[in-house]
């Protein structure tokens, strides 16, 4: 969240805490909108974390799962 924070205030002007405090509105905001499942996602993906890596492993244990189950 830092970058973003940084890029309001230089973009905008904005004061650190007045970016800040923009930030955990909007962050809140999306939390609010979506399911608690990805609140962690949110998370990383505004702290300028790869998500690509992680969301690809989890599909191929979802799939792996589901492929296991339906062996004979």
């Amino acid at each position: 969240m830092n970058e973003l924070i940084q890029s309001l205030q230089q973009k905008i002007g904005l004061t650190g805490d007045q970016a800040s405090d923009a930030v955990n509105h909007v962050m809140d905001y999306f939390k609010s909108k979506l399911p608690d499942s990805l609140h962690e996602h949110l998370d990383a993906a505004a702290s300028g974390t790869d998500l690509t890596s992680e969301l690809k492993s989890k599909a191929e244990g979802l799939l792996s799962s589901i492929t296991s189950k339906f062996k004979m």
